[in-house]
């Protein structure tokens, strides 16, 4: 009775498989990595655009502050909220995608480490020894 599932005898081809594995895996690392600077990018961009816009209105009502009527510091007031609305709305889409992006990596991932199991312990314990052959090296 053969207690190891795996697909071919060959050990070339287990090799084979496991280095398909670990591609596939450092693919998807890549992938959320790429997404999660892209997101911090968008969100500081974002974030650096409507605090400018923001700033600029905050001073072009602070220097006619004095000149205001009691209508026209109430729409100030709405106009200010609405853009502080407007950043949060758009760091709160940024930050979904993002979200959506990580959790489909860490989806594909675990999909093929429950797919294959025991290649995906091997690679682990080959990444850990690589690791502590270079952090005993410093």
């Amino acid at each position: 009775m053969d207690t190891l599932n795996f697909p071919n005898k060959n050990p070339a081809s287990n090799s084979d498989t496991a280095g398909e594995m670990a591609g596939h895996i450092g693919t998807s690392a890549v992938h959320v990595l790429d997404a999660t600077k892209a997101a911090g990018k968008q969100i500081g961009a974002v974030a650096k655009e409507e605090m400018t816009s923001l700033r600029a209105d905050l001073d072009d009502m602070t220097s006619r502050l004095s000149n205001f009527s009691e209508s026209e510091l109430v729409a100030a007031k709405e106009k200010i909220l609405a853009k502080i609305e407007s950043t949060k709305v758009a760091a709160k889409g940024i930050a979904a995608d993002v979200t959506q992006q990580i959790n489909h990596g860490v989806g594909v991932t675990t999909d093929y480490v429950k797919e294959r199991p025991l290649q995906s312990v091997a690679v682990a314990a080959g990444i850990g020894i690589l690791l502590g052959m270079l952090i005993s090296r410093r």
